[in-house]
């Protein structure tokens, strides 16, 4: 009888556990429409494309640039986190300071509808490239003690020299993306796309011929195969070596190779002319 007692207390208070697990919650609040996500688990969701502007960047972004670079870019750049190569380098200090303050610099905003605010969630600096470059890279390199900055010099002046793009295009500059990074939030939702295409849209008016993105991540390469630019050379991390025959570079997944994209506009094509309105 006791027994019998006991089970029935004991399966009565199983079955109001499980009916109180199964209830729907008691909601504090009105339903929204973010509470069913239509986005994938690693987007960002809420985010629209269309709330994102592009700006062009001027002396007063400058502090906004360098503090973008060291949070966004740096941590994330496979030839810098493939050296293992500290954040607190010389070298990557003068390169802040370059991209921050020279060069043709695209912000891209994303606006905060609620407050009205708008967040920096994209860079994009380009700068001309002429075929000096690489040999002044070298003999800088060459006087670098630190040998993770003296690899990556010799690395950017390889993917110079490599190609050979000015032979091949006959062209006496080149017009290079050295910085295309987004916030870690927003990747792969559109940034980057949009900011190559209007770096590609302001080298179309200026009449640059050439214009190149040495893309030494998958994403980056993605975004250029998207804008429609023409792979011209490729390598992979592991066939760099040092000159004791020595791999230097260490990538995270899925970041094994570097390609540089290209995407030329012959000058003695004249560019479109807009349409002139009609005489009445």
């Amino acid at each position: 009888m006791i027994r019998a007692f006991s089970n029935g207390v004991l399966s009565r208070s199983l079955l109001s556990q499980a009916l109180i697990n199964t209830r729907a919650p008691i909601r504090c609040r009105k339903p929204s429409p973010c509470d069913t996500c239509l986005f994938p688990q690693d987007k960002r969701p809420c985010f629209d494309i269309a709330n994102v502007v592009v700006d062009r960047g001027n002396q007063c972004h400058a502090k906004f640039i360098r503090s973008f670079l060291y949070n966004h870019f740096w941590p994330r750049e496979p030839s810098v986190v493939g050296l293992w190569m500290s954040l607190n380098s010389q070298y990557l200090d003068v390169l802040t300071d370059k991209y921050a303050h020279s060069g043709d610099r695209f912000i891209a905003y994303e606006k905060i509808a609620r407050t009205g605010e708008r967040k920096m969630i994209g860079v994009l600096v380009a700068n001309k490239l002429f075929p000096w470059h690489a040999d002044e890279l070298e003999e800088w390199a060459h006087f670098t003690p630190s040998k993770p900055e003296r690899h990556r010099m010799y690395f950017t002046a390889h993917c110079i020299k490599s190609p050979n793009l000015f032979k091949k295009y006959n062209v006496d500059f080149i017009y290079d993306v050295e910085v295309l990074t987004t916030a870690s939030e927003v990747t792969a939702q559109g940034v980057g796309t949009l900011l190559l295409q209007n770096a590609l849209l302001q080298a179309y008016e200026l009449r640059y011929p050439l214009v190149q993105v040495v893309a030494s991540s998958q994403y980056t390469a993605r975004i250029c195969e998207k804008c429609g630019m023409k792979r011209e050379w490729e390598m992979d991390y592991t066939d760099f070596v040092d000159v004791y025959g020595q791999r230097v570079f260490f990538p995270r997944r899925p970041h094994h190779t570097v390609a540089i994209y290209v995407k030329y506009k012959d000058p003695k094509i004249g560019a479109i002319v807009p349409c002139k309105p009609q005489l009445t």
